[in-house]
């Protein structure tokens, strides 16, 4: 027998379909089903490289998806350290991490010729690599071996540099004897030991407190990250040293992404890019304004010689990455 359609129930055909013109590119799921990404980093909330792409990500997700997708941020490693962070990612625990590509090169060794000490002149050269084949081809690299899928590049609000307790550095001959925090990776470590310094490797939520007991007399990162942890108030100098540029990105769990319906795993995708590109064009404004915000807090900032420095870390370039099986990523990117 031929069912007949009540006025109310043509009124809910017609308001559904109307939701469904509403929404970005027509997105649609049975029964209003929603999903829930956990995104962790390790940076302070405001305006830190990390939190202003996460907070522009989390925004652009739910504009493209019609709140089906909710991003929930967790800041300053509050799900956990970034080791955890991504053992919890390449399990699924933990949908997104949000770092510097450092971290990963503990499971994903190639990857650390992204912190080749002065590989990267700029960051056009930067963005021309990453958005390349090299940057393609690392990203499918890591899934591999690591089992969790880059999605996109971000940049560091500045180059890393050194900045120190007490002693003014001016030359690479003032870096002796330094003992020098460093991100806890082989790349990094050398990185130190090449510009002379000693590299005392330590997780991040130890720098502050390390600082002002005189455990090290430094470390090395941007002005930004500096001014956003407040570092400023327990170290005097900053060198430019400029050594390594940070490429940082958005690492996803397969497991996490595969699970949502295609449609919102492509609206997802293509947030985390137009996320990128938003925070990346900030990033030589913010570079700039956090140096002469620290100079008016008493930081004196010393532009130095990189040649010394360039001289020692290009022969390490060739045996670093033949150690680890990239050489023709490292050639590319130089040659770019």
């Amino acid at each position: 027998m031929e069912s007949k359609i009540t006025r109310r129930q043509m009124l809910k055909t017609v308001g559904a379909t109307a939701l469904a013109a509403a929404l970005p590119g027509g997105l649609v799921h049975a029964q209003g089903k929603k999903y829930s990404l956990s995104l962790s980093h390790s940076h302070a909330p405001g305006n830190s490289a990390l939190d202003v792409f996460a907070i522009k990500f989390k925004e652009l997700v739910a504009a493209k998806t019609g709140g089906a997708v909710e991003i929930k941020v967790f800041p300053n490693g509050m799900l956990g350290n970034e080791r955890e962070i991504v053992q919890q990612v390449q399990q699924g625990i933990c949908d997104l991490m949000a770092s510097g590509t450092a971290i990963w090169g503990a499971v994903a060794p190639k990857f650390q010729i992204l912190d080749l000490p002065f590989l990267f002149r700029d960051y056009d050269h930067i963005h021309k690599a990453m958005d390349g084949e090299p940057g393609q081809l690392l990203a499918k690299y890591v899934e591999e071996k690591a089992g969790a899928r880059p999605i996109a590049y971000m940049d560091s609000f500045g180059f890393r540099s050194v900045v120190t307790r007490t002693k003014e550095v001016k030359n690479i001959d003032d870096m002796k004897g330094l003992k020098i925090r460093t991100i806890q990776s082989p790349i990094y470590v050398k990185a130190v030991e090449l510009m002379g310094a000693s590299p005392t490797p330590m997780s991040f939520g130890e720098v502050y407190t390390s600082l002002q007991t005189g455990v090290i007399d430094g470390y090395e990162h941007d002005a930004n990250t500096t001014l956003a942890q407040k570092f400023f108030e327990v170290t005097k100098y900053m060198a430019l040293t400029e050594h390594i540029s940070g490429v940082l990105g958005l690492t996803a769990s397969p497991k996490s992404l595969d699970a949502l319906p295609p449609d919102l795993r492509k609206a997802v995708l293509d947030a985390a890019r137009e996320a990128a590109a938003f925070q990346r064009a900030r990033a030589p404004e913010e570079d700039k304004l956090s140096l002469a915000d620290l100079k008016t807090k008493g930081m004196v900032i010393n532009a130095i010689d990189r040649k010394p420095f360039m001289a020692k870390a290009e022969p390490f370039w060739a045996s670093f990455s033949k150690e680890v099986q990239a050489e023709d990523f490292t050639k590319k990117i130089a040659a770019m």
